[in-house]
């Protein structure tokens, strides 16, 4: 058995495979994971850089991939990406992409796109290390063998770090989890976030794995400072961001208002679920990454249905409260269930609000019970064995 940790990894390269912003429409939580990905694999002594990596589709309307073993190859690619994410992804050139854009350019080093094994295995023919998580890489919905770093030389050491998915063994999901049952052999050291996941994967494979943290909250709040803008609310405010519509929240979150003493309900709308401006919020359009960290710092609490808005609540030690995503084909996303095995993990699972009653029933958060626990799960998620 082989212990590995972050004093016995020597400094040299890192490939992490992992969403950044190049799946789907811009999303927070992708972003910042990444972002905290990077980070981490940099702080076990390499000199780690992400993969951009998606296949192509039916919606690509360019469908030769460029080589990237030449500069003009690597141009094109990047070229070309950019108007994908652009006029078929987002639509058009909003404030919130430009500023996406800017925070990966400013913030995560990346690849040039990779549409093919070949392209990432040009990429990262170099690397020692090489990293898959976090997040939902490992979604039957959007399964690829890369995600499980199906590539690659043998000598490559090959470690999953807290990818996620949706866990639910209905026929064909159990058919994809059959198929990366057999894709873990390959890899040195496995991980998930969610102990679902663990314990549905470990029923197709003999393999030893284990529940870790995101890597989000094993950055502190001074971690993520360093990235985050300036108060931009200057009243006392609470913040809301949901992925469903925020309109059947109304009611509940004017109340959360008046029990925290706050003068404004400022939030970021859904990019999923088009709706109208509220009077009496405060609409936040253009937030990037770097906004939205700063929105939940300095909020005096924060509402919402996401599982990295629910991490960062947490290690900025807010009072949050998870209200329920009401829009038919928006839990497909997934998201309650890997908030309450986090919460659960925490000590703090009765966090979700749905009504006045709710609300009024909830308990504050007592931070220093949650910290003692948080930091002997870090503890647990930054030291495991390989067998």
């Amino acid at each position: 058995m082989q212990d590995i940790s972050v004093e016995k990894f020597p400094k040299k390269r890192a490939a992490i495979v992992t969403w950044c912003d190049n799946n789907g429409k811009t999303n927070y939580g992708q972003v910042l994971q990444c972002y905290a990905m990077q980070q981490l694999v940099n702080k076990w002594g390499y000199d780690s850089f992400v993969v951009q990596y998606r296949t192509k589709n039916d919606r690509d309307f360019i469908k030769y991939n460029f080589s990237n073993r030449n500069p003009i190859g690597r141009w094109l690619n990047e070229l070309y990406q950019e108007q994908y994410k652009l006029k078929v992804i987002e639509s058009y050139k909003s404030q919130r992409v430009s500023a996406f854009r800017k925070f990966v350019r400013n913030y995560i080093r990346l690849t040039s796109p990779c549409y093919t094994r070949e392209a990432v295995e040009y990429e990262t023919k170099d690397c020692q290390l090489l990293v898959c998580g976090s997040d939902q890489i490992w979604n039957p919905l959007n399964f690829h063998p890369i995600w499980m770093l199906n590539f690659g030389a043998e000598w490559q050491k090959r470690v999953a770090y807290a990818p996620s998915g949706i866990f639910c063994e209905d026929e064909e999901n159990v058919a994809c989890y059959k198929r990366m049952a057999l894709l873990l052999e390959n890899l040195d050291v496995i991980t998930l976030r969610e102990q679902l996941g663990v314990d549905i994967l470990s029923k197709y494979t003999n393999r030893k794995m284990r529940a870790v943290l995101d890597p989000t909250l094993l950055m502190n709040c001074r971690d993520w400072d360093k990235i985050a803008v300036p108060r931009l609310i200057h009243e006392k405010y609470i913040f809301c961001y949901v992925m469903g519509s925020i309109r059947p929240h109304q009611l509940l979150l004017r109340n959360l208002k008046e029990k925290h003493y706050a003068k404004k309900i400022v939030y970021i709308p859904s990019n999923l679920v088009q709706e109208g401006q509220f009077s009496d919020f405060i609409r936040y359009d253009s937030a990037g990454p770097a906004e939205f960290i700063s929105l939940i710092k300095y909020a005096e609490a924060v509402c919402t249905d996401s599982f990295h808005g629910t991490t960062l609540s947490i290690v900025y030690e807010k009072q949050f409260y998870n209200l329920k995503r009401v829009q038919e084909g928006i839990e497909k996303f997934g998201g309650s269930e890997r908030i309450d095995d986090l919460l659960i993990r925490l000590n703090i699972s009765s966090r979700a609000l749905s009504s006045l009653k709710e609300a009024r029933d909830i308990h504050k958060i007592e931070y220093d019970k949650v910290n003692q626990k948080l930091e002997r799960l870090k503890k647990e998620s930054i030291i495991w064995k390989a067998h």
